[in-house]
């Protein structure tokens, strides 16, 4: 079995990858809603301890395929969370912005 181009194939870079998307996301919330993107900073973290516990480093332990299934659902919880603090807060910068859309 080949991987695909520009997949990488080690576990190593999954978790650099995930850890890279959730400070992405950090970054892009800050830039976005300015200070009040620090209402997000919980959800945030649990977002990337989740990622932590389904991708441990080296010697890290590996969860249970039940303990795997009570992380994705919390974090499918804490995104579906996370969209409506979002959008409250962006109705927050607007109505700072006096009321402009994008």
């Amino acid at each position: 079995m080949t991987t695909p181009p520009g997949v990488r194939k080690d576990a190593s870079a999954s978790r650099q990858n995930v850890a890279e998307l959730v400070e992405r996301l950090q970054k892009a919330l800050t830039s976005s809603l300015g200070s009040l993107a620090e209402g997000t900073v919980p959800l945030v973290d649990v977002l990337r301890e989740g990622a932590k516990a389904l991708e441990p480093g080296p010697g890290g332990k590996r969860l249970s395929p039940k303990e795997r299934e009570a992380w994705g659902v919390q974090l499918e919880a804490t995104l579906e969370r996370l969209e409506d603090v979002m959008e409250g807060l962006q109705l927050a910068v607007r109505a700072q912005a006096g009321g402009k859309r994008d």
